[in-house]
Formats: structure tokens, sequence, C-alpha cells
């Protein structure tokens, strides 16, 4: 991340100087200021760190797809009572920012469902490719640098889900373990809870649903995340 330290430098310089001499400094000549500002920049960064300023670095938290993913149980109305399905979905991806914000794309090929469907007819042959949502968490990164190998840390993370032009919006208690110094475990203490109605609103879902043979959704769906995170 750049920082425009030059100006920065040269400012501090000429109100130092002002105060200590109580005259304006003159223009430094081109040769002092192309070589003088690097040097008052490393003295500048050298002070700031000795006196406990810490400058933002670029984050590299990613997920590991083949440890990251979600279980979502759909309650189903039938004939004979409600009957519960429990699905996965594995290979979770998303990079974690500078303001701890990850994005999760999620989409049909992830989860379970179409082993459960069986051979997809012609007209159905991409869906496995289409989006189901997108979730977006919103980490702290500060709570997450002050953790100690071993430590467990719960965050009250503001979550959302994106489908389409819907946004499905709440916070989630999040548990975040560090396992080591390159990585992290996460996974929700409370499941978040999707409205079914919403899901058989989504064209995706609904053809999905149809498939599946399900009929009608019923009650909210509780959704589990679980995840880990290492430090590129």
């Amino acid at each position: 991340m750049s920082l425009p330290f030059s100006r920065w430098t040269r400012a501090l310089s000429r109100t130092l100087a002002r105060r200590s001499t109580g005259k304006p400094t003159s223009r430094p000549t081109a040769a002092k200021s192309r070589f003088g500002a690097p040097i008052k920049a490393a003295a500048l960064a050298f002070a700031m760190s000795g006196i406990g300023v810490s400058l933002p670095t670029q984050a590299a938290w990613q997920l590991v797809p083949d440890s990251s993913g979600a279980t979502a149980t759909l309650t189903a109305q039938g004939s004979q009572g409600n009957v519960e399905h429990v699905h996965h979905l594995n290979g979770l991806s998303g990079t974690v920012g500078d303001d701890g914000k990850m994005s999760i794309p999620l989409s049909v090929g992830q989860t379970d469902l179409l082993d459960k469907v069986g051979e997809l007819p012609p007209w159905l042959s991409g869906v496995s490719q289409m989006r189901l949502a997108t979730l977006t968490l919103n980490l702290d990164p500060l709570a997450i640098a002050a953790l100690e190998p071993g430590q467990t840390t719960r965050m009250q993370v503001p979550f959302s889900a994106t489908d389409g032009n819907r946004t499905h919006r709440e916070t989630l208690p999040l548990e975040v373990t560090r396992q080591d110094a390159t990585h992290l475990t996460f996974i929700n203490a409370d499941p978040i809870s999707l409205d079914s109605a919403e899901v058989a609103r989504n064209q995706v879902g609904s053809t999905l649903l149809n498939l599946l043979g399900y009929g009608k959704l019923v009650g909210d769906i509780p959704v589990t995340l679980q995840g880990e995170m290492v430090d590129q």
C-alpha cells in the first residue's frame, strides 16, 4: 500500500525548521529534494515504528476450499408430514481484504443437489454453473491479528447473502480460532436463518426444488458455515 511519505516529510521538515528558527525555510534544490525525501521518509517510518504506530499491510487471508463448506437443512411439506433434507456445499473460496471483508460466491456445482437429482435433461446442462448467491462477511481484522495460537474469539460479524436483486442481512456470531501463525478456522456459533419462501422464489432454487420433488418448503433454512483460512 503506497503512502505519500515524501509530501508528509517535506511538510514536517519545514514546520520543525520554522519552529526552531522562527523563519520560513527555503525550498530545497532539485538534488536535495530528489535524495532527501527518501531518507526523510525512512526516518519517519522508523520513528513511527518506535512509537508504536503500525502501517496497514496488504491482507492475504484466503479460504482453503478443501476444508471450507456449509450445511443447510431444508424442511419440505409432505403428505405424511414435514420431512427434513440436509444438504452440503463444499469448496468455498474467497479472500479477506484489508478491511476484513470477505465475499464468497456460491454455485450449484458446489452443492450435493445435482448428485441427488441424477442426470439432468439437456436444457439444464449448464445449471451447475449457475450462481446460487454471494455471501459477504465483514470480519474484524484487528481482532484476528490479536489472536495467539490456540486462542478463540467470538465476533459479531455483519453478514449478507445476495441473490439477484435481493439481499438478506443479519449479524452472524462467528467463532474464530488461530491454529498457528498462518492458519485460522471459523464456524458460526448460531446457524444463519434463511427464509424458505425467499429461496423458493429464486429462479435457480425453485428449479432445483422441483427437480428434487420437495414440494413446498416450510419454516426457515438453518445454514452453518465452517472454514479454514491461510495467510498467503
